[in-house]
This record gives structure tokens, sequence and C-alpha cells, in this order.
């Protein structure tokens, strides 16, 4: 076989995937609270869209207004950054992508 060709053929699949994103690897956890992962720890992939979502659950009270319940960690095809509230509950999310664990999470404090 021709050494330029088999050049060509050793190079040519780094070329063609150059442009594509790679994969994302996200944390998992469905109860972060007080600096560590209650319950539900893991990892996940994303492939293609959003990426990891980061979910700070808020509850109110009169007397401390709005403080941190838990978190949740995840993989979400549809993440958009976002504020909801349901009364006295307010859930703020956070999306990343590009970047492994970006949603790690480091906390509001270890209250």
């Amino acid at each position: 076989m021709d050494k330029s060709l088999l050049l060509l053929l050793g190079v040519l699949p780094f070329v063609l995937f150059q442009g594509v994103a790679s994969d994302t690897l996200c944390m998992v956890c469905q109860n972060f609270k007080k600096g560590q992962c209650l319950r539900g720890k893991g990892n996940c992939t994303m492939e293609q869209g959003p990426g990891c979502r980061t979910r700070d659950f808020f509850i109110f009270s009169e007397k401390d207004g709005w403080r941190l319940n838990h978190t949740q960690l995840d993989c979400y095809d549809y993440c958009s950054s976002s504020n909801f509230y349901f009364g006295d509950l307010k859930i703020s999310t956070f999306c990343c992508k590009g970047r492994d664990f970006c949603n790690k999470y480091y906390g509001k404090g270890k209250e």
C-alpha cells in the first residue's frame, strides 16, 4: 500500500471528528445536603444536549426568608437556567456542559 494512503487513513479519523463535541460526565445526587450526598450518588453521561443540571430547593419562612433545604444533581436533556416558585418552595436550576463534573456542588455553606 502506498505510504501516502496509509498516512491519509491514519489522519482522516482525527480530521473528521475534530468538530464533534465530546461527552460530558456529570455528577448525580438525589439529596445533597450539609456538604455530602445523602442519597442517590453516581455519575451520568450527556452525549448531546444541555448537559449537567444542578437544582437548589429552598423553603421560605417568615423568620429566615429563603433557606436552602437540599440540592439535586443530574443529567437533563431539556435543562434551562430558571427559578420556579410554588408557594413556600423555590427551585433554582443551573445548567452546564463541556467540562466533566461542571455541576460539582460546592454548596452555599454547610448549613
